[in-house]
């Protein structure tokens, strides 16, 4: 009688156990937090799920987009936690591992890790993936070891190529100058130094290449608010193809799912693909959120493009070296160095600036109408960028004489 009541004992103990696992899959699967809601969400006790803290939540928001600036140290941001009055549920002060916790923990961009596997999660996101990658990317950074010795500041460090030999251009500071030079790592290379002052010209010139006089890129920017609702219906197709590639993608998990459990792919591989594959959905659903709220997908990078070129003589007049380096990042690709002079490979759309004719060169009120302009521009007849052309289309103005195009 002992041995048939220690069996039922077990067998009780045994399914109330697999019960309890079956419960926390079923969970996990419809993507609940089965735990302690961290800092910045609350857990329903009547409905079992976490739901966003309507008080902390836009402070824990705060503090992801001061660190993102790279300006903050893990103690500056413990500081600026407890000056806005983000302090844990029992009133104490938010500690530095605790903050790192925070910020590193995805849970607050709408995923969470359960035994080493990810899971989409039903509560409400606080912030973006993109600004928690950009978190991740600032505190890789910082965990990098310093040097001790002063560290010296060189803008254009990293961004070109020695046109001879392909190895990359370094830098270094002699009688308080800063020079650029081949680092000649795969063998003998003839190219001889260049000094900082000489290629921030270099840089200013090609900046300037790019540059759209104001008076014309703010009737650009006028044509395009003017279209925002008629090209509304166009970003249909737009929307459908975001919401047809989020549908393969669960399509995609749900393949994957069965591939783990018929054993065909290990627990490790599949939680690996599954990772990959729930952080793709969730920024395609940021972008399809982001379109829905600003429509027009293609008048946007558009604006962007305008304000951009009609920034970028400003940029070149100023001493800030920095904002002329990323600027130049940002027009070109693959810059080289070959006899102390500059060449980049224009990206698109730069290219259609780069290769025409500057306003400066034909005067602001004929740039529009250069002969030359409007048919070199069917090489980028995307279904993007044949908005641009349009937009150039816009602004031609009716002359008797065509102006010979010069070089760039």
């Amino acid at each position: 009688m002992l041995n048939i009541a220690f069996g039922q004992s077990k067998y009780f103990v045994d399914n109330l156990s697999e019960n309890t696992k079956r419960g926390l899959r079923q969970k996990l699967r419809r993507g609940e937090w089965p735990g302690w809601a961290p800092v910045g969400y609350l857990n329903d006790k009547l409905e079992h799920i976490v739901v966003s803290d309507a008080e902390r939540s836009p402070l824990i928001r705060k503090l992801f987009e001061r660190y993102a600036t790279g300006k903050h140290s893990l103690k500056d941001i413990q500081n600026i936690a407890n000056s806005i009055g983000l302090f844990s549920r029992s009133g104490k002060v938010l500690s530095v591992s605790l903050i790192q916790n925070i910020l590193s923990n995805p849970f607050y961009y709408g995923v969470f890790k359960y035994n080493g596997e990810l899971y989409e999660a039903k509560h409400e996101p606080i912030i973006t993936k993109k600004l928690f990658d950009s978190v991740q990317k600032v505190m890789a950074n910082k965990s990098r070891p310093k040097s001790q010795h002063k560290i010296v500041e060189y803008p254009y460090r990293g961004i070109f190529l020695c046109a001879e030999c392909g190895c990359a251009i370094t830098s270094e500071t002699q009688k308080g100058h800063h020079y650029y030079r081949c680092t000649k790592k795969r063998g003998a290379c003839s190219q001889k130094y260049v000094r900082e002052e000489a290629l921030t010209e270099q840089i200013n010139d090609v900046i300037q290449k790019v540059s759209l006089p104001p008076s014309w890129a703010d009737n650009m920017l006028a044509k395009i608010e003017e279209d925002r609702e008629q090209e509304a219906q166009d970003g249909t197709l737009f929307a459908q193809n975001l919401k047809s590639e989020i549908s393969e993608i669960i399509e995609k998990l749900e393949k994957l799912l069965d591939a783990h459990l018929d054993g065909v792919i290990s627990k490790e591989e599949y939680a690996s693909k599954k990772q990959k594959l729930l952080n793709r959905k969730i920024e395609i659903s940021e972008k399809l959120s982001d379109f829905e709220k600003k429509g027009n997908y293609w008048l946007e990078p558009m604006r962007l493009f305008i304000l951009d070129s009609k920034q970028a003589k400003i940029i070149a007049s100023k001493e800030n070296l920095s904002e002329k380096s990323d600027f130049l990042k940002k027009i070109g690709s693959n810059p080289l160095l070959r006899d102390r002079a500059v060449s980049v490979l224009w990206q698109n759309p730069w290219k259609i600036l780069a290769d025409f004719p500057m306003p400066v060169a034909i005067g602001d009120d004929n740039f529009a109408s250069c002969s030359e302009w409007l048919p070199s521009l069917d090489a980028f007849r995307t279904p993007v960028w044949k908005q641009i052309i349009q937009e150039f289309e816009w602004l031609k103005l009716p002359i008797a004489t065509p102006i010979p195009a010069t070089s760039a």
